[in-house]
């Protein structure tokens, strides 16, 4: 079955992690639906540095959608955005619930912050170097050490039936194919990431 995965934009996303992030996982064949929080949710997003992004999809077009993995890039203005949208947690609410990939980059995890995804779970993170001190260590999140690129976070509760719970966080423009590449693992497999490293000369 085709893995699939939400990249959530806005105006003042950072254009890197999220075009990268976007581009790395459809190498590995993974359908990607990046989508507009912004009202014009068929119009180009621009980007933290300028550049125009045009989503495939609005908000609206994929309130009913269930994917594997969810995806916030950073950006100052962009994660405020999508940390202040109320719709937003919703559905963010509702995958990680229900088991799926919460993953965020660089200022995203400030979403999993304004929405409390994880609370009561004690995740690790990571997060944008300056971002940090908007978190505080171990309470909700732990803060993993700053030299992790990357950090993976599960949490699974034993009972009749056994749930998992996923957060992955990175730090920033320059760790995001390594972030890419993590999804690639937990979504598919640790040989189809490998592939895709390979093939990017990573």
């Amino acid at each position: 079955m085709t893995k699939k995965t939400l990249v959530l934009i806005a105006n003042g996303s950072e254009e890197i992690e999220a075009v990268t992030t976007i581009n790395v996982l459809r190498r590995a064949e993974i359908e990607v639906d990046v989508v507009s929080i912004e009202k014009n949710g068929h119009d180009a997003v621009k980007c933290s540095r300028h550049v125009r992004v045009v989503p495939d999809k609005s908000l609206d077009d994929i309130k009913n959608n269930q994917y594997d993995c969810i995806v916030i890039p950073g950006g100052n203005d962009g994660s405020k955005a999508i940390a202040a949208n109320v719709e937003v947690g919703q559905i963010l609410t509702k995958h990680y619930q229900d088991g799926k990939i919460i993953a965020a980059i660089c200022a995203g995890p400030r979403a999993l912050l304004s929405h409390k995804i994880g609370f009561d779970h004690k995740h690790t993170i990571t997060c944008y170097p300056t971002v940090r001190k908007e978190f505080t260590d171990g309470e909700p999140y732990k803060l993993d050490v700053p030299d992790h690129p990357v950090c993976y976070s599960k949490h699974i509760e034993e009972g009749i039936e056994k749930k998992e719970y996923h957060l992955v966080t990175s730090q920033g423009p320059g760790t995001t194919m390594v972030f890419a590449l993590k999804l690639i693992e937990l979504l598919k497999s640790k040989d189809e990431a490998i592939k895709v490293k390979d093939g990017l000369l990573v």
